[in-house]
């Protein structure tokens, strides 16, 4: 057991803390080793996949700088509760949608915002301005981060080069590259990554009771991201969505232009209402064209779709591995395009002609 101190208190932590944080072990360590050691960095930027459990080491951690128990993150004590409740008045989450103090402004969770604006930065400022009320340290999570706008970014810069005493920042992002480099080189980086495909099936089977081999199948969808599988335990229309997503992917890919082109318009028209679905939609088609190019290339135990094999194999059958391989690569370019705030419906419409037309299918098959 080793000592450390934050803020002129003393505190205990273990060697290795108390976390419940399935798959990301790298990470874990690297923060137990900071409190163990009393090295607790001022802001911490937290980046890795969506849905691989960034949010929730982000609130282990803010449990551990405020636990009052012998092992932290003890989960037992009333700080860690009141944590895990979202509860603790010296830990706020800051995200996109959040309230500020500016009298001209309406709560922006019921205006459609998308961003996380300046005005909530001008909040936190004030928040942090004043000592702990309860806790050892203030702990603020920004999530994500990479939705912060460039005036937001600008404004949170002043507070990561002039932190007041007693707090810590975890910035959470998918997309680190949307960070000013000024705002990343004040943080200290936490890379987190997609978990083994086992140790998630594991922890469906142990933690949730999940029968073996429908937590095998979760695993394999999820591709690693626990946050993805519990979501879709809660809730069957998610796997019932991503099922007629692949449903989809398999029918243009025999479909002719029309029917592409009038797909492509469709979802171009979602897409402002509905980004994120557009882009799990995407997503879904990506797997499937991997999962195709896979069985292409003799290796059908490596798919994602495990129960779909002989979908697969017929898919497989109809194009050669390039076939598979540019498809797969159009429409993760697609989904990059989008992102970066193309015309959804050209950005859209270029996919579906670079999708294998069933005339080079058909002959493929005839050589």
């Amino acid at each position: 057991m080793r000592r450390g101190r934050l803020g002129g208190k003393l505190f205990r932590h273990p060697a290795s803390a108390m976390w419940k944080v399935v798959g990301q072990d790298a990470a874990v360590t690297m923060l137990a080793r900071c409190l163990a050691e009393d090295r607790i960095s001022h802001a911490y930027l937290f980046v890795g996949p969506a849905q691989v459990g960034k949010a929730t080491t982000a609130r282990h951690f803010a449990q551990a700088l405020n636990c009052q128990g012998d092992e932290p993150p003890c989960g037992e004590c009333r700080a860690c509760r009141l944590i895990a409740e979202g509860k603790h008045p010296d830990v706020e989450l800051m995200g996109i949608g959040g309230v500020c103090e500016e009298p001209d402004h309406r709560d922006h969770r019921t205006d459609g915002s998308r961003d996380i604006r300046i005005c909530q930065v001008r909040r936190m400022e004030r928040v942090l301005s004043r000592t702990p009320y309860e806790g050892r340290c203030r702990v603020i999570i920004v999530d994500p981060a990479d939705a912060l706008t460039t005036e937001a970014a600008n404004a949170f810069l002043k507070t990561l080069e002039e932190p007041p005493p007693n707090v810590v920042l975890i910035l959470v992002a998918q997309r680190e590259e949307m960070l000013p480099p000024t705002v990343r080189s004040r943080c200290r980086r936490v890379p987190f990554r997609a978990a083994p495909v086992a140790a998630v099936a594991r922890a469906l089977e142990e933690r949730w009771s999940v029968p073996p081999e429908r937590a095998e199948l979760l695993a394999r969808l999820s591709r690693g991201r626990l946050g993805w599988a519990l979501a879709t335990l809660a809730d069957e229309q998610l796997l019932a969505a991503r099922q007629a997503a692949v449903d989809e992917a398999q029918r243009l890919a025999d479909a002719g232009y029309a029917e592409r082109l009038a797909v492509a318009g469709e979802m171009g028209g979602r897409w402002l209402r509905d980004r994120e679905g557009v882009l799990h939609t995407l997503e879904a088609w990506q797997e499937w064209w991997r999962d195709v190019l896979l069985v292409s290339v003799g290796r059908p135990e490596q798919v994602t779709h495990v129960d779909q094999l002989d979908r697969l194999r017929r898919q497989a059958a109809k194009c050669e591995v390039g076939v598979a391989l540019r498809a797969l690569e159009a429409v993760a370019r697609a989904a990059g395009e989008l992102e970066e705030n193309a015309s959804p419906v050209l950005a859209l419409e270029v996919l579906m002609l670079e999708l294998p037309a069933p005339e080079v299918a058909a002959s493929v098959r005839s050589r």
